[in-house]
């Protein structure tokens, strides 16, 4: 006899075997036991999570000689019968080849006649987001009232996809991502029910890569078996997986923080040349920095992150030195990698840009790579953390009698020094992180308000998306006693910053932000200026008084418009390439 897949000779025959769905099944079983069965079920979920596993129970269950009954025997003709495929009452459907209005139409036929066998007539259609327009309208008035003797199940890994007329008429089950540890038991049980010899940091790799799917696991198990006579080791796993160890994402999250980029390229380098696939190194890395992003905003990630005390120990010493925002561009950058490797013919280059863009920011001249260098310029403690961690391989120190490595001199930024002289210059009470509305600022001026406005504007996005839009184009020009003038340009935006609501929440943020009460006054008016730029033929740093002021330089580079959004300064001067 031909050998069996796994996921075939283990899958569940009662509601009980079912693994991680234990709100469905139970749900199930009660409505068997009260004889409160429905005419239509939609199983949806992700891919390896039982769905049609569940709806072939169900079928049993309802046809079984000893039923309907919620523990069908799995011994009797009918429940032969529909575990082989081969019953007459039991009729799957694979919606993804018969998907077409004819197919629909002779099902409708056929509904009408009554079991063979059984009870119940069950239809179990799977993929049934794949039926076409046509042939789910044609399917409407059948699944809504079918015959006494019929049950429908529709399976699917795309609910959103069915129409809302198809899923109204449907009792709905959603089957959940099967937890990790769920399936390393399960996998456990089925290694020593085979005779296999698996160590557990395997059956974590495995379960781990499995995403959820219960099925896609019990397949790899199956194929290591094959692959190796003896133990399944760790490195088994990785080799026929092609996996990345957990110390190589380490590793190269340690470099990224240290701003080590050829650290970064060796160890991808040596990881290519052991045979792993890029897509499978970037898909591993962005696996780790979404963990390091749960560690570093979650207080118990445990939960959410399934992994080992070891390694979770690990993310909370690599999140510490990084800031949330820091891990959120740095995802995007990989997922963004990821997505491109799909098409690349050079695949590789891709995966060395993206380092090069985690590692050295400022050789990204995208607005990202801006928004990288300015979130190292407001979170510098990441760097010097970096600095000091022993584990990744730094460059030789610089001796005390060397001359210092040559920089550009900052440009002049006018006499008030733009946001960050203001920030430096505020009192320590004033400058504080985390100043709470308890502790007043000394002064609030209009250029305290400037150099945080931008820390508003964050705020007031995380709250609401459309309030932050009403002041993208607006400015504040000036603190009159306990009112901060705020100028917009926009009509249609004055009037929704006056709002009782919105204007409400913009001075319930101002005072956590600035430390104080601040009431807001929309007017209308040029907000042009920046925070921090000065008004409009204001004499500046290279304006004497009494001249004319220069013409503007143009500012249509959508780049140097984030610059100046962002560093909160005019520009100055703009010098084409050479």
């Amino acid at each position: 006899m031909s050998h069996v897949s796994f996921y075939r000779k283990w899958r569940p025959q009662t509601f009980a075997d079912v693994i991680g769905q234990d709100r469905v099944t139970r749900t199930l079983a009660n409505a068997i036991t009260a004889n409160r069965i429905v005419h239509a079920y939609l199983f949806s979920g992700h891919r390896g999570t039982g769905k049609t596993t569940t709806a072939r129970i169900l079928a049993r269950a309802l046809n079984c000689e000893r039923g309907p009954t919620a523990t069908p025997c799995n011994v009797c003709a009918a429940c032969r019968a529909i575990g082989g495929g081969v019953s007459l009452d039991v009729i799957e459907i694979d919606a993804a080849s018969n998907r077409g209005i004819d197919e629909i139409r002779d099902l409708r036929e056929k509904v009408k006649l009554v079991p063979v066998e059984g009870r119940s007539k069950v239809y179990i259609i799977d993929e049934a987001h794949m039926l076409t327009a046509e042939a789910a309208n044609a399917l409407l008035k059948t699944l809504e009232e079918p015959p006494p003797h019929a049950v429908f199940i529709l399976v699917t890994t795309e609910p959103h996809r069915l129409p809302a007329t198809i899923t109204s008429r449907t009792q709905r089950f959603d089957f959940r991502r099967i937890p990790q540890a769920a399936i390393v038991d399960r996998l456990r049980t089925i290694a020593a029910s085979e005779g296999i010899t698996v160590d557990d940091e395997a059956l974590q790799l495995i379960a781990r890569s499995a995403d959820g799917a219960l099925r896609d696991a019990e397949s790899v198990l199956d194929q290591l078996s094959a692959f190796c006579q003896g133990r399944i080791t760790k490195a088994d796993v990785l080799s026929v997986l092609g996996l990345i160890e957990e110390d190589v994402a380490q590793q190269v999250t340690d470099a990224v923080i240290a701003g080590d980029a050829a650290a970064c390229l060796e160890i991808a380098n040596r990881v290519i040349a052991e045979g792993r696939d890029v897509r499978q190194i970037l898909r591993s890395l962005v696996e780790h920095f979404r963990d390091l992003l749960v560690v570093a905003v979650v207080r118990d990630p445990q939960d959410i992150v399934e992994t080992g005390e070891s390694r979770l120990a690990v993310l909370r010493a690599q999140s510490a030195r990084l800031a949330p925002g820091a891990i959120l561009q740095k995802i995007r950058i990989l997922t963004a990698a990821e997505a491109e490797a799909r098409f690349a013919t050079q695949p590789r280059v891709v995966l060395e840009m993206a380092l090069l863009k985690l590692s050295r920011p400022e050789m990204d001249a995208s607005i990202d790579g801006l928004a990288a260098r300015l979130e190292a310029l407001e979170h510098p403690e990441g760097r010097e953390a970096a600095a000091k961690a022993p584990d990744v391989e730094r460059p030789p120190a610089r001796k005390p009698d060397a001359a210092p490595p040559s920089r550009r001199a900052p440009r002049d930024r006018g006499p008030q020094g733009g946001a960050d002289a203001v920030e430096a210059a505020l009192p320590a009470s004033a400058g504080a992180e985390g100043a709470s509305p308890g502790q007043p600022l000394a002064r609030i001026d209009i250029e305290i308000v400037r150099a945080r406005w931008e820390r508003l504007m964050d705020a007031v996005k995380q709250r609401t998306r459309s309030v932050h839009a009403f002041l993208l184009e607006s400015a504040p020009q000036a603190v009159e006693g306990n009112d901060l003038v705020l100028a917009v340009r926009h009509k249609f935006h004055l009037e929704n910053l006056r709002d009782d609501k919105n204007r409400r929440l913009v001075e319930e943020l101002l005072g956590t932000v600035l430390g104080a009460p601040l009431r807001l006054r929309p007017v209308l008016g040029d907000a042009g200026a920046l925070p921090g730029a000065p008004a409009a033929g204001a004499p500046t740093a290279a304006t004497a008084p009494g001249t004319p002021p220069a013409a503007a330089p143009p500012t249509g580079d959508a780049l140097v418009q984030e610059a100046v959004r962002r560093f909160g300064n005019p520009v100055q001067e703009i010098r084409q390439p050479e």
